[in-house]
């Protein structure tokens, strides 16, 4: 699994995140768009895991919340380590925590604080 060379006519996925509230979903493009990344988003966990079959972004984002039940099928790639994992959780389901640390989440927050240090995360993960 290699990233597509940017001579090849396909873009780069630097920035891929998984968030099917498209309104939140502009938020984290913007943060990317802002750190000068090419942002990707997948609504679905299906759609997150035909895109990390094809690119190797710098960093995934993730809604812990909507991937409850479906956090299993994206260890391989968390555990690989070529990309940086971000999730964020609804601070009321906080056992999504403990699974997202046994898998190797590189940074978990809260969504609060996932979206006040946004901007940072993703300058300081590029």
């Amino acid at each position: 699994m290699t990233d597509r060379p940017f001579g090849s006519g396909l873009r780069m996925v630097e920035v891929l995140a998984y968030e099917p509230d498209l309104l939140f979903s502009s938020r984290i493009e913007a943060a990317a768009r802002k750190a000068g990344l090419e942002f990707d988003l997948a609504s679905t966990v299906e759609q997150l895991l035909n895109q990390l079959m094809k690119f190797t972004p710098r960093i995934v984002i993730l809604n812990l919340d909507q991937a409850e039940g479906e956090l299993g099928r994206l260890e391989e790639h968390v555990k690989r380590g070529a990309s940086k994992f971000v999730g964020y959780y609804s601070h009321t389901n906080t056992r999504l925590v403990e699974e997202a640390q046994r898998m190797g989440l590189n940074l978990i927050l809260p969504r609060g604080a996932f979206v006040s240090r946004l901007d940072g995360i993703v300058k300081e993960l590029r």
